[in-house]
């Protein structure tokens, strides 16, 4: 029985054993490291491709040290003492890094001629770093600068002292940042950003009654020029201030440029040409400062962005030409009247051309908070949404008062009267050209849409705005007139053509520029006001 049992034992085993012969085992095992092996390489392969990149190390910048090369002194030196020139902080945004394309407006509108300059005299008077012998003059001192005398050395060119700080980076004036911006039919803030805030060198004073005379002319500034608080300076007619790259005029107290058309007052690059590397920066009025340029020309400024500011200040610029400039105006929380002024071929990095913001409502005094009277604002070259002109009232309480009269407002890629109020607005928008660009007039507004601005808009002639994307409008050649947020009466008004601005219920079959639905457009002007500007 033991037998039988070995032998079927024997037989089982023979029949599940599995021979297999050594070369297929050797096979079979270098096959299982080759696999192994290839998902380890691509395991490691996979962790490179995932693993995230280093930042590569900043160069180390080794300062290098010349010898500056001695530079004769200034022929005339005015008497100054040097005071740090605190700067306001503006809203911590990224600087333009380029100058908007040049967007045509009408090609039958063009600058005026630039009245004819006396030449300037022998004369020349120039700011340069203050020396030990100068350091306080007293401040009821009157700095008038008399002529040389004739047995003095004839004048050098004018040079920068050795000892005087070299041009300040571009620094944007104070000022408070504009509300956000809005699309380019609506709001007219276009992509309003401002440069970084930088340090600027030691200022040089002006104290006391300082008065510019044409004998001195030109007046050179080759450095940052503070008019102090309380001081005066009295430019008369005919003289030419040249400003060095960088550097501005900036004002605590008050500064005065009474000029006749046939001798106006220049504000100018120092050397010529129209090099946007070389623009000097701006003029700045700062809190309590008074500003009053008539018959004045500014040129070749706003190398920051900005060619003439002032922040809760008064502002007066009347009969005046800014043209070639690299930057807007821009006022806040001022009085401000700006009259009989042609602002034209400026380039405007952000920001409107005219610029102005009410952080605190209007005034309490009597009078219009804001006059606009009789200007020319056209072939500037702006960022997609700007306005020629803009208005923001950002207080919910206090109301503004504004006259905006016989102005030709000339867009290009947005309205040509932007508007933005939190309260009342009172005032008169008579006898304007409002052509070109998205829109003619926007008015926008965070208020409760019950609040209606107590304006008088009439008598203005609005025309030639570009189409929106819609098939009508692009038949019919229909662009917007007026837009707003608020109930806004806008009677006797030109809409182009005289059967009347196109509104959909109300005046189906017009074919002028269109209102919006918030827009009481009757009755019309079946003809163009004689009182708004041609072109």
């Amino acid at each position: 029985m033991s037998t039988s049992n070995d032998h079927s034992d024997r037989q089982r085993d023979d029949m599940i054993t599995l021979r297999v012969p050594r070369g297929a085992l050797t096979a079979l095992w270098t096959l299982g490291s080759l696999i192994a092996l290839l998902l380890v390489a691509l395991a490691f392969v996979a962790g490179l491709a995932l693993r995230p990149a280093l930042p590569a190390a900043a160069p180390v910048q080794v300062p290098v040290v010349v010898d500056p090369a001695p530079v004769a002194p200034s022929i005339v030196t005015l008497s100054a003492s040097p005071l740090p020139l605190p700067v306001t902080p503006a809203p911590p945004t990224s600087a333009p890094t380029s100058e908007p394309a040049v967007q045509p407006t009408l090609e039958l509108i063009r600058p005026t001629e630039a009245p004819a300059i006396p030449a300037p005299t022998d004369a020349v008077l120039v700011i340069a770093a203050p020396t030990e012998a100068n350091i306080a003059p007293p401040a009821a001192v009157d700095f008038r600068i008399e002529p040389p005398a004739a047995t003095q050395q004839p004048p050098a060119a004018p040079v920068q002292a050795t000892d005087a700080p070299p041009p300040a980076a571009p620094v944007q004036a104070a000022g408070a940042p504009p509300p956000a911006a809005r699309p380019a039919d609506s709001g007219g803030g276009g992509g309003a950003t401002r440069p970084a805030p930088t340090t600027r060198p030691p200022a040089h004073a002006l104290k006391g009654n300082v008065r510019w005379s044409a004998a001195n002319s030109p007046i050179i500034i080759q450095n940052d020029l503070l008019v102090s608080s309380g001081a005066s300076l009295i430019i008369e007619p005919g003289v030419e201030v040249q400003i060095g790259k960088g550097a501005s005029l900036v004002v605590d107290g008050s500064i005065v440029a009474l000029a006749t058309p046939d001798r106006p007052v220049r504000f100018v690059p120092i050397g010529s040409g129209d090099d946007p590397r070389l623009r000097w920066e701006s003029i700045i009025g700062r809190a309590g400062s008074v500003i009053d340029l008539r018959n004045v020309l500014i040129t070749g400024g706003g190398g920051g962005g900005t060619v003439l500011s002032m922040q809760s200040g008064r502002l007066s610029l009347q009969s005046a030409r800014i043209v070639n400039n690299g930057g807007h105006i821009r006022i806040d929380d001022s009085f401000v009247i700006i009259r009989d002024s042609e602002i034209s071929g400026n380039r405007m990095p952000y920001g409107s051309v005219i610029d102005i913001t009410l952080t605190r409502g209007g005034g309490n005094g009597p009078g219009s908070d804001v006059v606009i009277i009789n200007n020319r604002v056209l072939n500037n070259a702006t960022v997609a949404g700007a306005a020629p002109l803009r208005l923001t009232n950002l207080s919910f309480d206090h109301p503004a008062r504004i006259e905006i009269e016989q102005n030709l407002l000339v867009g290009a890629a947005g309205p040509n009267l932007a508007l933005f109020t939190n309260a009342q607005l009172m005032g008169n928008i008579r006898c304007n050209t409002l052509i070109g660009g998205a829109n003619g007039l926007s008015l926008r507004s965070d208020a409760p849409p019950n609040l209606s601005p107590m304006l008088n808009i009439r008598d203005n002639a609005i025309e030639a705005h570009e189409p929106p994307n819609n098939p009508f409008y692009r038949q019919f050649n229909i662009g917007k007139g007026a837009t707003s947020d608020l109930p806004l009466t806008m009677t006797d008004n030109w809409w182009e053509v005289a059967n009347g601005p196109y509104e959909p219920a109300l005046n189906p079959e017009g074919r002028g520029e269109a209102a919006g639905p918030n827009i009481a457009f009757q009755p019309w002007l079946q003809t163009r006001p004689a009182c708004a500007p041609s072109f």
